[in-house]
């Protein structure tokens, strides 16, 4: 794999910190319901191709994007939602470019295309799949690409689970 658990883990958590002044804890059992999630991604081209998506719940999107543009949180709109989840993805491929094969590419960043489904970019593989929480909210980032997935990875706290391609 490119790209280890822990150290997307790390560019997660370091990204939270600095730019939202938010702790990103790894528990052991936490789930996002992808109903009303919003998703946004960047895309990745050159010596590797691939994205990386973030999904994450409206209560947490508020509260990024009241961190980012610094107001508070019942006065953000669906338009300041969009653009502090887009920026802070932004950042986090911007960091993941940097452990990737040069020469790399990052795209802005944009909505995932409804054609491939909520979850799906073709012909691309799941690399890796967090699922985080932040301000007691889950969320997911996940980086797809066209390298295959591992057959066991070890995930930030330490637990085995077996690779998205064994899931599918």
């Amino acid at each position: 794999m490119l790209v280890t658990d822990d150290a997307f883990y790390t560019i997660i958590q370091n990204t939270w910190a600095s730019t939202l002044g938010f702790q990103v804890d790894c528990p052991p059992s936490a789930e996002l319901t992808a109903i009303g999630a919003l998703s946004v991604s960047v895309k990745i081209t050159g010596a590797w191709d691939g994205e990386v998506r973030l999904h994450c719940p409206p209560p947490l999107a508020r509260l990024i994007a009241a961190a980012i543009f610094q107001v508070e949180a019942e006065n953000v709109g669906s338009e300041e939602i969009l653009d502090a989840l887009s920026e802070l993805i932004h950042i986090v491929g911007g960091n993941l470019k940097a452990l990737l094969p040069q020469p790399v590419t990052l795209s802005l960043p944009s909505l995932p295309n409804p054609a491939y489904g909520p979850h799906a970019t073709p012909p691309w593989q799941i690399v890796t799949r967090l699922t985080l929480v932040s301000e007691g909210h889950p969320f997911v980032v996940t980086i797809l690409g066209n390298s295959p997935a591992p057959v066991t990875v070890e995930n930030p706290a330490g637990r085995e689970r077996s690779s998205p391609a064994e899931n599918s």
